[in-house]
Order: structure tokens, then C-alpha cells, then sequence
């Protein structure tokens, strides 16, 4: 395995991140297609390992979370900078896609009667 930076980054779990993601889309994606020839076949039962990249992402998301909190935890408020951090990066993306369902379905939803 590849020695992490002095961030603390591992470059490998990038790689494995990312094969995680591909079993997820491939799940997804191509389940639903009827296997016509060997290839069709063969993908369609690749896809249905795709709850293995659920299961392997959710242990490296642990692993790298943990890894975070132990080498802050000397730190006097490790635990509200944490907080603040995942806040800052998980809001934002939270409220973009609310705003976008919110505009959406008023958009497409039809008008009810006497609302003119």
C-alpha cells in the first residue's frame, strides 16, 4: 500500500473509493437491461455485486472518519472543529439539492384550483 502524505491522505483508497462508486452505478444501471449476449451477461452479473461498493465504501468513509478523530483528539475542541467541518462540507450540497426539489416541484406540479 502506498505511504499516506503528511496529510495523512492514502492515495490507494482513492482508487478503492472509486471502484466502490462503479459497482454502485453499475448495480443501478445496468441490472435492468435483458443480457442479449456474453458481454450483456457477464456485466449484468457484475452489477449485481454492486451492494458490495455500499458495504465498502461505508468502511472506508469509517475508517478515514476515525482516522480524523484520532489524530485530533489531542486537540482541546476536536470534537465541535469535527462537527463544524463535516457541517461545512455536507450542508451546503443539502440545501442546494432541497432548494432545487422545492423549485422543481413547484414548478411541475400543477396549479390548484382557485390558487389563480
Amino acid at each position: 500500500m502506498t505511504a499516506p502524505h503528511r496529510s495523512g491522505h492514502y492515495p490507494a483508497l482513492d482508487g478503492l473509493r472509486g471502484i466502490a462508486i462503479l459497482l454502485v452505478m453499475m448495480m443501478h444501471y445496468l441490472c435492468v437491461f435483458e443480457p442479449w449476449t456474453l458481454i450483456d451477461n457477464l456485466a449484468t452479473k457484475a452489477a449485481g455485486l454492486g451492494w458490495m461498493g455500499v458495504d465498502l465504501f461505508f468502511a472506508l468513509s469509517g475508517f478515514l472518519i476515525t482516522g480524523i478523530l484520532l489524530d485530533t483528539k489531542r486537540s482541546p475542541s476536536y470534537w465541535r472543529t469535527f462537527v463544524a467541518r463535516r457541517a461545512a462540507r455536507i450542508f451546503p450540497l443539502y440545501f442546494l439539492y432541497v432548494s432545487a426539489v422545492a423549485v422543481t416541484a413547484y414548478w411541475i406540479s400543477p396549479r390548484l384550483p382557485g390558487s389563480e
